[in-house]
């Protein structure tokens, strides 16, 4: 009866939630995939901006009236070419948003996670277990020039990695989280792992910022379809400035 008991515990028991920076590229390229599914998710969210957008409803409403109204007598008629509209407005629309797509066709990991100073931006992901559901890209910028040459020291010789950043800022380029992990504190979890990461190599305090071309930053309809996505950067400059103020009453979790 115990052994049975001790068996039924080991099946039940869940796999560990952990986050750590990745290096191998088989690691880093599963992480950006997570980025490159999120810029092609962002079709289901223009789609549905477009569709419900006041000036697309009203001029699908003002082409079945003019259907209606020609074809009264006619009930068939009538329903045959709303049920047209109806379709081609939704292949219109299918057809319109399909740049996301070609965005995430487009995407290339390598050359996107490349500093212009020749190095690599750090690519964090957090498991489920062996999955990998959520994945963060920070880049670590050293202070501006004239902070440097006011740091760098007299002595002649390289200068060591963690002594070029003091001073430094973390910059916020991908965020994103597997579909049916988001809303769950793994982006939370991402954001405060970034800021503990940024304090760890340009010292506490180190401003955390997201970049304003980051991954997910092409908009490529028209802007009145964009509401949704700039609420969207609104709700992460708020939860990364969560994440800030977790980190700075010691609530982090990551040292």
């Amino acid at each position: 009866m115990s052994s049975s008991s001790a068996g039924d515990t080991g099946r039940d028991e869940l796999p560990p939630l952990s986050y750590d920076v990745v290096t191998s590229d088989d690691d880093r390229r599963r992480a950006l995939c997570l980025v490159t599914d999120s810029i092609a998710q962002q079709r289901q969210v223009a789609s549905l901006a477009v569709i419900f957008h006041p000036v697309c409803v009203v001029a699908l409403a003002v082409a079945c009236s003019f259907a209606w109204r020609h074809n009264a007598r006619d009930y068939g008629t009538v329903l045959t070419a709303v049920s047209g509209l109806t379709i081609a407005y939704l292949a219109a629309v299918r057809l319109f948003t399909s740049r996301y797509v070609t965005l995430a066709e487009e995407f290339r990991w390598r050359d996107f996670i490349a500093a212009p100073d020749g190095r690599e931006d750090l690519v964090v992901a957090a498991r489920f277990g062996q999955e990998l559901i959520g994945t963060l890209v920070l880049r670590l910028q050293e202070p501006d020039g004239q902070q440097r040459r006011q740091q760098q020291p007299k002595t002649t010789g390289t200068k060591p990695r963690q002594q070029a950043l003091a001073g430094g800022r973390g910059v916020v380029r991908a965020w994103t989280t597997r579909l049916r992990y988001r809303n769950k504190g793994i982006g939370a979890d991402l954001l405060r792992f970034a800021v503990a990461t940024t304090w760890s190599a340009c010292g506490d305090g180190a401003d955390v910022a997201f970049d304003p071309d980051h991954a997910n930053s092409a908009l490529p309809l028209n802007h009145m379809f964009n509401r949704p996505f700039r609420s969207r950067d609104a709700r992460a400059a708020k939860a990364l400035a969560h994440a800030l103020r977790d980190c700075q009453s010691g609530e982090g979790g990551f040292k």
